[in-house]
């Protein structure tokens, strides 16, 4: 597990998670790629909504430290 851990932090870039002889390299990237699309985390976007109202409330303590957990439907 160490070896991987090792490997990972040494080759896979900690943004988009490729190698990073691909993603460093703008010729390799421009050959492979035609551009990009902004799509929407529907989970990400109901956990910020969570947390905004969370902060609006007052009440945080040390906002770089919460999370926010979804709440299964029933």
């Amino acid at each position: 597990m160490r070896a991987l851990d090792l490997y990972e932090r040494l080759h896979e870039c900690p943004l988009c998670g490729l190698s990073t002889d691909l993603c460093h390299d703008q010729g390799k990237v421009d050959r492979l790629f035609a551009g990009a699309q902004v799509e929407t985390c529907w989970v990400t976007f109901q956990r910020e909504r969570a947390m905004r109202k969370y902060e609006e409330s007052g009440t945080v303590l040390a906002p770089h430290a919460q999370t926010a957990s979804l709440i299964p439907r029933n």
